[in-house]
């Protein structure tokens, strides 16, 4: 791929080529998203104490083949779902097993729909982070009622579980047998708008940067209004391309910061 379209890479070649679609009015591509799972899984400033260690995964660790399997007697799925772990741990091959994790973020999208299946392997739950807020009471299950999986997260759950147990993770058991939660969000969207996803991966980033499952409230700073919302979105897709850009975590960050400098 030419070098003039890769417009972030960290130090272990983890590329997305897409930061365009941090423009106004854009959908977010996923590798968007998936540069800002690198950079809060690398930049120390993300990292307080007293906070989760957190493994944001990229978007792709669970993709649709491996959702519509009923069985996996070859342990396909688990085998590629261990790769999107490797690539969202940048090289960190060793932390792999996932015991000094104490919450795991996997980046869901459908369509152009994106929202969070987290499991927090210290409290032993898993939540599900969705600004879509109008599905009514069958907010876990796809839309389209012809869709050959109607139980996403549940199949992420499977999924996952497999793999604890398959690299004997001590919370194996006690996430089996979690409950998925659905959490509250004040600032949900709705169908009803003219472009429900436009800022479906802001909202994603945000959760992402902000959810910390029970250990504090919820809050992203987001109003229930749509106008003042959007104004919010429109805020953060600039705030998250200098993130990305000037991250420590990219491989040319510091280049970048030494000749804003001199600008």
């Amino acid at each position: 791929m030419p070098r003039r379209y890769v417009m972030f890479e960290d130090m272990f070649g983890a590329r997305a080529i897409a930061l365009q679609s941090l423009e106004i009015g854009s959908n977010v591509v996923g590798s968007v998203v998936d540069a800002w799972a690198h950079v809060l899984n690398g930049d120390p400033k993300f990292s307080f104490p007293g906070m989760p260690r957190c493994l944001f995964c990229i978007h792709t660790a669970v993709v649709e083949w491996m959702l519509s399997l009923v069985t996996d007697p070859a342990g396909g799925r688990v085998s590629a779902f261990e790769c999107g772990l490797k690539t969202s741990l940048a090289g960190r091959h060793h932390l792999v097993d996932l015991r000094v994790f104490d919450m795991v973020f996997v980046p869901m999208l459908e369509g152009d729909h994106y929202y969070l299946v987290v499991f927090d392997l210290e409290v032993e739950c898993i939540h599900l982070v969705d600004h879509l807020g109008d599905r009514g009471p069958g907010a876990l299950l796809r839309d389209d009622e012809t869709y050959i999986m109607k139980s996403t997260p549940f199949k992420v759950k499977e999924i996952f579980v497999d793999y604890l147990k398959l690299v004997n993770h001590p919370k194996a058991t006690a996430m089996q047998t979690s409950l998925i939660m659905r959490e509250d969000i004040p600032w949900f969207t709705t169908h009803r708008i003219a472009a429900p996803f436009v800022e479906s991966g802001i909202f994603a980033m945000r959760h992402m940067e902000q959810f910390v499952g029970s250990r504090r409230n919820f809050f992203c700073e987001f109003s229930v209004h749509g106008a003042q919302k959007k104004v919010q979105s429109n805020y953060l897709r600039k705030r998250y391309a200098v993130e990305i850009l000037l991250s420590p975590v990219k491989k040319y960050g510091a280049v970048i910061r030494h000749r804003l400098e001199f600008v």
